[in-house]
């Protein structure tokens, strides 16, 4: 009786742990590019320019900072709108402090695959990544996203979650397999 409970609950969990591990393959925290979601985009990559990439992260809601006022002993914090900068993703405007990161903050550029979607992978550098996760886990807002911009055009959004940088590699969708090798190729100076 004993032996059978034993395999009954390890069967159980074994099929959960499958469960798991399906799940977290179907929810990358990435919003596919041709979806029509809130904060989803497919435009295309903006040829002309120098080639600066920037990486934000922005919310739908005003960021908030904390100030330290008063002399000392009788210190006092106050909570103030951030200076932020707009950016306009079809018809939903984000606000963003920052950028968090620049090309300088990338190692390399690739194109690839999340999953069946075609994406531009951008692996960080250390402090790059360390910046881009505080920036994410810290101040939680409601609409959070990591928005790319190339040439001052927003080309690729995607769901701010602990988990979007991975092994130092940012994976951005994009509507194409050809816009993501555009990207790539400006990106690199190759343009």
């Amino acid at each position: 009786m004993k032996l059978t409970t034993v395999v009954t609950v390890a069967a159980v969990m074994a099929a959960l742990a499958g469960c798991s591990v399906f799940e977290k393959k179907d929810t990358s925290g990435t919003v596919p590019a041709t979806e029509a979601r809130p904060g989803s985009t497919s435009a295309g990559v903006q040829r002309t320019g120098a080639g600066n990439l920037e990486i934000y992260v922005g919310s739908t809601e005003q960021p908030k900072t904390t100030i330290r006022t008063g002399a000392p002993g009788k210190k006092t914090t106050k909570v103030v709108p951030a200076k932020t900068t707009p950016l306009q993703v079809g018809a939903q405007t984000y606000l963003a402090v920052g950028p968090i990161l620049t090309s300088t903050d990338v190692k390399k550029v690739f194109v690839t695959k999340a999953g069946d979607r075609p994406a531009l992978g951008l692996r960080l550098t250390p402090e790059g990544t360390r910046k881009l996760n505080a920036e994410i886990t810290g101040k939680i807002a409601k609409g959070k996203m990591v928005l790319a911009s190339l040439n001052d055009s927003v080309f690729s959004t995607t769901i701010a979650s602990p988990g979007a940088v991975d092994d130092g590699v940012l994976l951005l969708p994009m509507a194409t397999l050809n816009n993501a090798k555009t990207a790539a190729d400006i990106i690199r100076g190759k343009k």
